[in-house]
């Protein structure tokens, strides 16, 4: 309560819940004591990204408090204190955590499920989905996949380099165009190996006789 009233005030450290503890059972020195004594404990415990600590505020008081009423010292309120946090983080909260979450999740779901169907949400996410990945894919042929011409034509007495009409008119031709020969032949049962191989060796050849550029 005081987190949400006055900010992060930390006074539910065993260090200030233990003082309060030692006011109501009659012993403020042992329960200072034992507050102390928990705090260096518990010093660390703190939540730093995405690590859970262990619970120190409950398993805080009900240590101190057994330690006071039983007149065992600190050590009972350690050895007390420690296990009780893990049980309660890892037990207790936990378990509820994923009782509520499952059911959460079973009932957004749900909802989730009927309104995409009664909107048509699905189908108009399938289809974004799509123009997403083409897109993608689209943008990979033109990064990953290299091939130029280095064929020249004389027309009246000036040079034209094929390529410089290509980038001109459409950019990254070249590329597409043998990307889709690549899905064509796949898609007609070619081997995956065989096209490879065919890729290397036109490559190679249509490099040795001029016809493509050298990387």
């Amino acid at each position: 309560m005081d987190e949400q009233a006055f900010g992060i005030t930390m006074l539910g450290r065993p260090l200030f819940t233990s003082l309060f503890v030692g006011l109501i059972l009659g012993d403020v020195q042992q329960g200072v004591i034992v507050g102390a004594a928990l705090e260096s404990m518990f010093m660390g415990a703190i939540m730093v990204g995405a690590a859970v600590p262990p619970e120190v505020y409950a398993s805080g008081v009900l240590g101190c408090a057994f330690a006071v009423i039983t007149g065992t010292g600190t050590a009972t309120a350690v050895a007390l204190a420690l296990p009780v946090s893990v049980f309660l983080l890892y037990s207790v909260i936990n378990f509820a955590t994923r009782i509520v979450a499952a059911h959460l999740g079973y009932d957004l779901g749900t909802k989730f499920l009927q309104q995409s169907e009664e909107n048509n949400l699905m189908s108009r996410m399938t289809h974004a989905a799509g123009v997403l990945g083409m897109t993608v894919i689209g943008a990979m042929i033109a990064a990953q996949v290299s091939l130029s011409t280095a064929l020249t034509f004389d027309v009246g007495g000036s040079e034209i380099v094929l390529q410089d009409l290509f980038d001109s008119i459409f950019p990254g031709l070249l590329p597409l165009l043998a990307t889709f020969a690549c899905v064509a032949l796949y898609k007609k049962g070619v081997k995956t190996i065989w096209i490879i191989l065919g890729i290397f060796a036109i490559c190679i050849i249509g490099t040795c006789l001029g016809v493509f550029a050298a990387a």
